[in-house]
């Protein structure tokens, strides 16, 4: 019998903001993370679980279109599993990552 493979997107960002024109573009590209399932993990670190492998290139043809003229963006995949054993050593878990995780 197949299992379902959860795998998690983590998406680092560092965009520039001074100029009005990045502005709209760094809102224009947080708008999009949201309203495609991203949360917020800490500042500039989004994540969101995806059900199969090979929804991974989907998810990063889908963000393409929003990505602004300059910064730096980098996005990994790792199992949920590898993600389940992410040691925080200050701080904790945030709302959105214990509300929004397969289980539910």
């Amino acid at each position: 019998m197949n299992e379902i493979k959860y795998m998690r997107l983590i998406l680092f960002f560092d965009l520039p903001s001074k100029e009005s024109y990045e502005k709209k573009e760094y809102t224009y590209f947080h708008k999009a993370l949201v309203k495609n399932g991203y949360i917020m993990m800490q500042f500039s670190v989004y994540i969101k679980a995806t059900n199969s492998f090979s929804k991974i290139n989907r998810e990063i043809d889908k963000l393409r279109k929003y990505i602004p003229r300059g910064g730096n963006i980098r996005i990994i995949s790792i199992t949920e599993t590898q993600y389940n054993n992410m040691t925080i050593i200050l701080g904790h878990k945030n709302i959105n990552e214990i509300y929004n995780n397969t289980k539910r």
